[in-house]
């Protein structure tokens, strides 16, 4: 099964991210490469989560613009079995549902979408309560979800082609669902 995993500029469940793809690779060998915008990668890196994920994942490729590295057109030809953007950020879902694609997260997404694939979004800012989420040092680090927030994760719901993931332990056995439907 080949899994491309997109990540943007959250730091939200990401340590949680590396070790599911470490798991899925060694559990079922799944052939994942890891995509990042470029803030994606400066919060991986700020997180100092960037060895982490490279020791984990041997293709991981960093924006350069919203179509380099390109992966926008293999997606929109299904040539992957499954695109999954995990964590998400607020700024990210908002530029998705305002039909926004200038980084290269968004532009895949958009392009996915057009060529009829199902793209799974987890967003990290979509619980009415508070979230508790880690600062780069590990202390933690309590959000409030702003409701423009809230609004923008229910027009990514209404989304055709979008199937918004709500809670991060839905993930594993989605992929585990569609890669036992593949072999």
């Amino acid at each position: 099964m080949k899994l491309i995993w997109g990540m943007t500029g959250t730091g939200y469940v990401l340590q949680e991210s590396i070790d599911l793809m470490k798991e899925l690779q060694e559990e079922f060998n799944i052939d994942l490469t890891v995509i990042l915008s470029k803030e994606g990668a400066a919060v991986v890196k700020w997180y100092k989560k960037w060895l982490a994920l490279i020791e984990v994942v041997k293709k991981v490729k960093i924006e350069k613009t919203p179509n380099i590295p390109f992966y926008a057109g293999p997606l929109q030809l299904g040539n992957y079995d499954m695109f999954l953007v995990c964590p998400v950020s607020a700024n990210s879902v908002a530029k998705i549902v305002y039909g926004i694609a200038d980084s290269l997260i968004t532009n895949c997404i958009a392009q996915a979408i057009k060529g009829g694939q199902i793209v799974y979004i987890f967003p990290s800012d979509q619980d009415i309560e508070p979230i508790v989420t880690s600062r780069p040092d590990g202390s933690p680090l309590v959000l409030k979800i702003r409701d423009i927030e809230l609004e923008n994760i229910e027009r990514l719901k209404r989304m055709e082609g979008v199937l918004v993931i709500s809670d991060f332990a839905e993930i594993k056995p989605l992929i585990i669902e569609k890669f036992l439907s593949e072999t």
